[in-house]
């Protein structure tokens, strides 16, 4: 019955009803056909153990506390924990480095070279969950970890660029350095990669001492260069680099960060006040304001002129009233406001503007945290667990460094740092590698307050876990079935009035075994767009076909220089429109405004030239769009040149590709039909100097992609081919398609592009320009065109020019210009000839021609034409060519129509019904056909299309 409604349940058997989770409901479908999805069901998810709700629905609303654990990882070099964080569900995240090989329990890491950074999480019973390695050959060290409130992870440290120019990739793109370098990067809680970010100073950082993340998702960094201590806040959506202030006094020991309720940010610093002939040390408190301005300062100075390290900070936190807690070390010499303390550990309590409360020595004071209750944990070489006014509740010692501890939702303690032994943190040694240190991981759980426990042993008396309630659920259960179980009814989720229209179809839904409403739509098949290259009706509109659509221009234009270089349609009729601009240029989407001086657009537009989307790509550097190409699978593929340093890249989605090479580079992308970045690869032509034009990008059935292009090193120039990945991007074979040209006086050659297509059989046919060995110019031109397997053997090549009796004198002699295959795997070559070149039918006048080889390479026939500049071929064999105007030639070469236009074509595609869409640059408001185009300044980018 239409709008009919029964109650549905999709998590586990039993658990409806109990904690949080319970039923929903499915409405039957307007049609009749079917239920739609089960809605506002709530069903078990992770417990989360800071909240007082039963989430996984077993009846038990907190979280267990495992007994105290440790886990030891080393091995034969130096390993260290740096950092460590607690999530809601009790896992834990671990930051530090290490060097070799040492397995962390998910499987062996290998640094690269010197230290890497490690990156673990582990479970609360202490399972290692995952680890990861990040690192180059250059020592990189781990630096704070955090979790934010949905339960991403934060990573920070440091990382040096490598001799082989490559900065440090932590999931998404290598980051940027000049040497030395801090990055800050978001994990999900699988670790996979979110963002990364790098390079936010061009100093030379040595450490990151901790990442805090505010109420707005906000990012303060504090971190140390040249021993001064710097707090960088980074915006929550772009991730750029908000304010820096440095910390005053150089040099500086122990640093710490910790932040309000109000988000105002508090950082504590050691500091050496200089003098002629000493370095008495002090304690220096700064609160700053969101907007990095400084509130208010606190300075507690030795009275020492001994460089013993006691008068140092360690640790910040902020308990729940906003007041300041402090711990360090101090030398016998400092007041804190309540009269000077004997050397050793202290904790320092202010209020919120910074004024005294209390102080005292304690028994450890390298790290603290503070529970939900008051009370404080320190940390040192030991434990302890004081209350809110600093009397010591209960304490463990062992023989371990600490750097840092973290406190779970469910009350354990979990601390990480360096042990030069089998270190019993009183759950039973650790595993030892035998190294200088290892990295550790121990848990413990603190007594909570006014529990009796006398025992030091590490377990702390966790406690009456009890048994909790069902979290205000009801009893528990499935709910009553509303179907009988395994029955089934026709069901379409489609629009009304598709159903049974071309291909589309009912499925079917099945009642689930409870009864407890429908499963999925299964096996029915609903409207997609139309697929003009195929018999089918895909859209379920009636008609089979795509509509066909009148011509229709589009002009594109600031007051730069902007080009379109390259066009190609999609099964759909869409048009793919890439090339370059200068400035400010509007597509229709909003204006796009270049970085620097050139940078790369590219355009979606629709069958009726209306503007899908448009992107703008480039960097301070030039960026020039060459060549786009659509797969198989409707993903579109580009190819251009982008001028790089090693410090800036060009990103198409994901982080910027960076090249190890100071000059131009090719980059090749990959990206969805919507335009969202699948892959990108920074440099196809390694070590390049300078790079001739090109226009060709090939992709072969398996989604492949190849690209050719002339590399100019010392003088010499190579024409070079590159084969790609589908999948990843990478690079599966390069190799040059002739021996290097040596510099000339005449550059002719130069500019001439290397052209690339591929045959039925996945064989790539190349053209590429060559010069004559002769001492001065005027030079003989000649070019080759050769097939290749796919693994880039060498077929057949023929070679095409004037006779060698030719006096060089006499011309140019010939160039190629584009090239297309047909059906029948022929070759067809458009470029241009000078009166002196016999291409196998007999010399022919100076001017554009065209040359049809057999696949074999054998001359077919070769004519004059009115354009070489590009060429495409139509599904019927027509023969289309540009240049400063379009014409139409048969299979044979016979001019069937011309259209003269005053603008240059440089691409030219053909849509599935047919329509021959050209892009180019025009310099004025040229009419097509269909009316003039607008026209800004200087030359813009043309889009026109014409009926065959």
């Amino acid at each position: 019955m239409p709008g009919s409604v029964v109650a549905c349940y999709t998590g586990p058997a039993g658990t409806s009803g109990v904690g949080r989770c319970a039923p929903g409901t499915q409405t039957c479908r307007p049609d009749g056909f079917g239920y739609g999805p089960c809605a506002g069901d709530v069903t078990p998810a992770q417990e989360r153990c800071a909240t007082p709700e039963d989430e996984s629905c077993d009846g038990e609303p907190r979280c267990a506390q495992p007994p105290p654990w440790a886990r030891g990882f080393g091995g034969a070099g130096d390993e260290e924990g740096f950092s460590i964080a607690s999530d809601a569900s009790g896992n834990y995240y671990v930051s530090g480095s290490f060097r070799g090989t040492v397995d962390f329990g998910a499987g062996p890491l290998t640094s690269a070279g010197e230290a890497d950074i490690f990156f673990l999480k582990l479970d609360p019973s202490g399972s290692v969950l995952w680890s990861k390695r990040f690192g180059n050959e250059r020592g990189d060290r781990g630096g704070a970890v955090t979790v934010d409130g949905s339960g991403n992870v934060f990573l920070t440290g440091v990382y040096t660029y490598s001799p082989s120019g490559q900065g440090l990739d932590l999931g998404g793109c290598p980051l940027p350095a000049y040497d030395r370098a801090y990055f800050v990067a978001q994990f999900d809680p699988d670790g996979n990669h979110i963002w990364s970010e790098g390079n936010y100073t061009l100093e030379s950082p040595s450490s990151v001492e901790q990442i805090s993340i505010d109420a707005h998702g906000n990012i303060y960094v504090l971190y140390v260069v040249n021993q001064n201590v710097v707090l960088a806040k980074l915006d929550a959506a772009s991730k750029a680099l908000l304010w820096t202030q440095g910390l005053p006094g150089s040099p500086s020991y122990g640093a710490s960060l910790a932040l309000d309720s109000a988000g105002d940010a508090v950082a504590v610093v050691g500091t050496e006040s200089s003098t002629l002939y000493a370095d008495p040390r002090s304690f220096l408190v700064t609160k700053f304001a969101p907007t990095g301005d400084v509130l208010w300062q606190r300075t507690f100075l030795s009275g020492s002129f001994e460089s013993d390290g006691r008068g140092s900070p360690r640790a910040v936190a902020i308990n729940a009233e906003d007041e300041i807690l402090l711990v360090g070390g101090t030398d016998g010499t400092i007041d804190f406001g309540g009269g000077v303390l004997p050397v050793g550990f202290v904790l320092v309590k202010l209020d919120a503007a910074g004024e005294y409360i209390f102080s005292r020595p304690i028994r450890f004071g390298h790290r603290m945290v503070l529970d939900p209750a008051g009370d404080v944990i320190v940390a040192g070489r030991g434990l302890a667990k004081l209350d809110a006014s600093g009397a010591e509740l209960w304490s463990i010692h062992f023989d371990a460094d600490v750097q840092d501890i973290s406190l779970s939702p469910n009350g354990t303690v979990a601390a990480t740092g360096r042990a030069r032994g089998a270190v019993d943190f009183w759950s039973g040694p650790i595993a030892y590698g035998g190294g200088y240190t290892d990295a550790y991981v121990a848990t413990f759980n603190p007594p909570t307050t006014g529990d009796d426990d006398d025992d030091d042993d590490g377990s702390g008396g966790a406690g009456s876990t009890g048994v909790g309630g069902a979290g205000g659920g009801s009893a528990g259960g499935d709910p009553p079935a509303t179907c009988a179980p395994g029955s089934v009814v026709a069901c379409y989720t489609g629009p009304v009035g598709t159903r049974g229209v071309g291909r589309c179809a009912p499925g079917t839904q099945t009642c689930l075994p409870d009864g407890a409403g429908y499963g999925p739509c299964v096996g029915e098949v609903t409207p997609t767009v139309e697929a003009c290259v195929t018999p089918e009706d895909e859209s379920c509109d009636g008609e089979p076909h795509c509509p066909p659509q009148p011509p229709w221009s589009r002009g594109y234009g600031g007051t730069g220089a902007d080009e379109g270089s390259s066009i190609a349609s999609d099964a759909a009729g869409n048009y793919y429109v890439i090339g370059s601009f200068e400035g400010t240029i509007d597509f229709g989407a909003g204006p796009l405004t270049s970085a620097g001086g050139q940078d790369i657009f590219l355009l979606k537009l629709d069958p009726a030239g209306a503007l899908l989307w448009s992107k703008r790509f480039g960097n301070v550097l030039d960026q020039t769009g060459r060549a786009v190409a659509v797969d198989g699978s409707g993903n579109v593929l580009l190819a251009g040149t982008h001028l790089t340093n090693p410090m800036t890249g060009t990103s198409f989605g994901a982080c910027e590709l960076l090249s190890p090479d100071n000059g131009e580079s090719v980059l090749v992308a990959k990206l969805d039909p919507d335009g969202n970045h699948i892959w990108s690869q920074p440099s196809v032509s390694p070590g390049a100097h300078t790079l001739q034009p090109f226009k060709d990008l090939a992709v072969d059935a398996l989604g492949n992609a190849y690209v050719t292009f002339t590399v100019m090193r010392n003088s010499a120039s190579t024409p070079s081919l590159v084969k790609l990945d589908a999948a990843t991007g990478s690079i599966l074979w390069s190799q040059p398609l002739a021996t290097a040209v040596p510099g000339h006086p005449d550059y002719q050659h130069q500019r001439d592009s290397v052209l690339l297509a591929i045959d039925s059989a996945g064989d790539m046919i190349t053209t590429h320009s060559a010069i004559s060995a002769v001492p001065s110019c005027p030079c003989v031109h000649q070019f080759t065109v050769q097939k290749l397997t796919p693994t880039g053997g060498v077929l057949w090549s023929r070679q095409f020019g004037p006779a060698p009796s030719t006096p060089p004198e006499a011309g140019v002699g010939a160039s190629a210009w584009a090239m297309a295959v047909n059906a029948a795997d022929e070759i067809l070559v458009t470029g241009h000839t000078d009166g002196t070149v016999d291409f196998g039918g007999g010399v022919l006048p100076a001017g554009p021609v065209l040359i049809t080889l057999d696949a074999a390479g054998e001359h077919v026939f070769s004519r004059s034409i009115p354009f070489g500049d590009t060429i495409a071929l139509d599904p019927a064999g027509g023969i289309f060519v540009a240049g400063n105007g379009l014409s139409r030639l048969d299979a044979s070469g016979n001019v069937l129509w011309t259209s003269d236009f005053d603008a240059s074509a440089k691409d030219i595609a053909i849509s599935p019904i047919g329509m021959i869409a050209v892009t180019g640059a025009a310099e004025g408001a040229v009419d097509f056909g269909s009316g003039p185009i607008p026209h800004a300044a200087g030359a813009d980018v043309f889009v026109a299309t014409f009926e065959p």
